[in-house]
């Protein structure tokens, strides 16, 4: 049976989406790092457990904490935007509710990880 890819798609290893499988591997990437973020933080609601306010804004304040908690909230809204926009991809047909589908998004992604970052700067900084 003859593919029903050309030779040139073949050739650049794009799939019906046209990207390939380069997203595959950004969710992969984005999953392997999640990992260890996760860990940590695990480590971290371990100790706010039953920490009241002051106590907690102490341990957000640390430098360390505060980058931790913001690497994992940008990689599980990039990881996020990525899965949902496979199945957008995958499933939506219609050209002009994809794109608008797409669009809402990766501004639901990046927005909310916006206004995580800008809580625990917020916690951090000014208390």
């Amino acid at each position: 049976m003859r593919p029903m890819r050309s030779g040139l798609a073949r050739a650049r290893g794009l799939g019906s989406a046209g990207s390939g499988t380069e997203a595959f591997w950004r969710q992969r990437v984005t999953s392997v790092l999640g990992l260890p973020l996760v860990a940590a933080l695990m480590l971290v609601f371990w100790k706010l457990a039953g920490a009241d306010y002051a106590s907690a804004r102490l341990l957000i304040a640390n430098p360390v904490v505060a980058v931790l908690i913001a690497m994992a909230v940008l990689n599980f809204a990039v990881h996020m935007r990525l899965g949902a926009r496979i199945i957008i991809e995958d499933y939506v047909h219609r050209p002009v509710l994809k794109a608008f589908l797409l669009t809402v998004n990766t501004g639901t992604a990046y927005g909310a990880a916006i206004v995580a970052i800008l809580a625990v700067t917020k916690v951090s900084v000014l208390g």
